[in-house]
């Protein structure tokens, strides 16, 4: 990447073990080297948020939202709605809600050392 009129540009000596240590780092925060560098040595800190963990509660968002789908759409087509479907989704919405239970925490980040 070419750099811009007036951006001052450093060059920096690592030993091996050092810069194998920022390749590590860059990569367990899925960074470019460079850009990882620039933001340690502007900021002091890189904070990471691993938030894989929220994956249960966007597939209980889907399930909801395609349980509503189908509901809809027999409610559209028939005129009515079945006792079953609305069973169905109460189901749906407690594992919702226990997944909300279970996955709720306070996000912190990740130190990468």
């Amino acid at each position: 990447m070419p750099f811009q009129k007036g951006t001052i540009r450093k060059e920096v000596g690592f030993s091996k073990e050092e810069w194998e240590t920022v390749c590590r780092k860059a990569e367990k925060l899925k960074m470019r080297t460079g850009t990882y560098i620039r933001r340690i040595a502007v900021r002091g800190e890189v904070r990471y948020y691993d938030l894989h963990e929220l994956m249960a509660l966007k597939r209980a968002f889907t399930a909801i939202g395609n349980n509503l789908n189908q509901i809809a759409t027999v409610a559209n087509t028939s005129g009515s709605i079945y006792k079953k479907d609305i069973e169905e989704m109460q189901e749906v919405f407690r594992y919702f809600k226990d997944a909300m239970k279970s996955y709720l925490f306070e996000i912190s980040p990740t130190i990468i050392s």
